[in-house]
């Protein structure tokens, strides 16, 4: 019987096939995740339901993003426990991107807000149990001094996902091709990355897996750990400023910006994969230069002044070159943050017995917004005469700069 591995704090240096499979596995799963949910989901409910599109697109995604929250935690914590023969990781990873893609699927051929609902729902459920799966492979592999690179390499992989699946948005719009093309890749990446992967399986022997423990799936007691519960509202926070307004970036440019409706997609891409390619290329270099000074939170200060300089422009913007120019700095703002965020996370872990669940719940943090930010634009740009996107990137803004506040509290990460 195989034991549960501890994370590899001192371990030996994985190997850059390691962190290049990696790297394409995240690149893969947030190719289907995140360009749905900033765009093409936005695009697709424009396109069945015109009328009444922010509406519909706030239930889409808010209802997609709380069956996320859940759905994370819950699967990490399962993943901890599975004992088949064929590891504790590696089936969540392949099983989970299959269902992603079934509900991509559904998204994509059914003409129905219903319908593109429910999808929605299997897709987030289903690629967040390959994203907690994926993401407990970190610290079970990856030593402490290489955990900034991976961390940037991961950040890079997310941020380029975006720009990737906004080609497929550019080429075809609410078209199936956008929805199923990001999907089959995933599928690829990740079997790419489970095949060779050294898993193994958790103790035969464990608790039953009571109420109790399905309970405690979702929590992580920060009196007990506050330097998780710091790490974790942090992550929060920064997430709700640089995730949150991105799906009404559309909308934006049509109400607020007087684009023409026949070249907001192009735009919208354009402007994505701006704001997106610069992450990419920072966080890479962030998270590699964050081992060199051995420090995190630092890149995590810079984070928040910079995404709070970008949201206050869109707040004001009248233009599109002010458009463009804060898109940059939200890119490299949210690069600097990317660039530390999973390596953050992954040295104020509480247990190596739980290493899914714990890190399922620090990805929650990245879910909420996702869930909150849809539920809460509607009610800022109601404010005045309506389409008040000023209230909406204020807001926003001021979320952002807690982090300023949350990041310094933190003990055990420099």
């Amino acid at each position: 019987m195989t034991s549960l591995t501890p994370p590899a704090e001192a371990g030996p240096r994985v190997s850059r096939a390691f962190v290049v499979r990696l790297g394409l596995a995240y690149l893969g799963l947030y190719s289907a995740v995140l360009s749905v949910a900033l765009v093409t989901l936005a695009l697709r409910i424009e396109h069945v339901d015109p009328e009444h599109k922010e509406s519909s697109l706030a239930v889409a995604a808010a209802l997609g993003a709380l069956v996320a929250l859940f759905a994370n935690p819950l699967a990490g914590r399962l993943s901890d426990r599975t004992t088949a023969a064929w590891g504790r990781r590696r089936p969540w990873l392949v099983v989970g991107v299959l269902g992603g893609g079934a509900g991509l699927a559904v998204v994509a051929l059914v003409p129905s807000v219903a319908a593109i609902t429910a999808g929605w729902c299997l897709a987030q459920a289903s690629f967040n149990a390959s994203i907690a799966a994926l993401a407990a492979t970190v610290p079970e592999q990856v030593p402490l001094h290489q955990r900034g690179m991976v961390s940037g390499v991961m950040g890079f992989s997310q941020r380029l996902a975006v720009p990737l699946g906004m080609g497929a948005a550019a080429l075809f719009s609410a078209g199936p091709a956008g929805f199923l093309l990001p999907a089959a890749v995933a599928v690829g990446c990740i079997v790419l990355f489970a095949l060779p992967l050294r898993d193994t399986r958790a103790p035969e022997r464990q608790r039953p897996f009571s109420l109790r423990e399905f309970a405690g799936s979702f929590w992580t007691d920060p009196r007990s750990h506050p330097d998780f519960g710091w790490v974790w509202l942090t992550r929060f926070l920064t997430y709700f400023a640089s995730v949150a307004p991105v799906p009404y970036l559309a909308y934006y440019l049509t109400d607020h910006i007087d684009l023409s409706g026949g070249t907001v997609a192009t735009t919208v891409a354009l402007l994505t994969t701006l704001n997106y390619t610069l992450s990419a290329v920072t966080a890479a270099l962030g998270g590699w230069l964050s081992d060199r000074v051995r420090r995190r939170k630092i890149f995590v200060t810079t984070a928040a002044v910079l995404l709070a300089a970008g949201l206050a422009l869109l707040a004001v913007a009248d233009t599109l070159p002010a458009v463009y120019l804060a898109q940059t700095l939200l890119g490299v703002g949210s690069g600097c943050y990317f660039a530390v965020d999973m390596a953050l996370a992954t040295e104020v872990l509480p247990s190596s017995e739980d290493v899914g669940k714990d890190l399922g719940v620090i990805n929650s943090a990245d879910v909420l917004p996702q869930s909150i930010g849809p539920a809460l634009a509607p009610l800022l740009l109601a404010v005045g005469r309506g389409h008040n996107y000023t209230a909406l990137y204020l807001f926003t803004m001021v979320v952002g700069l807690l982090a300023l506040l949350t990041v310094t509290r933190i003990r055990k990460v420099r």
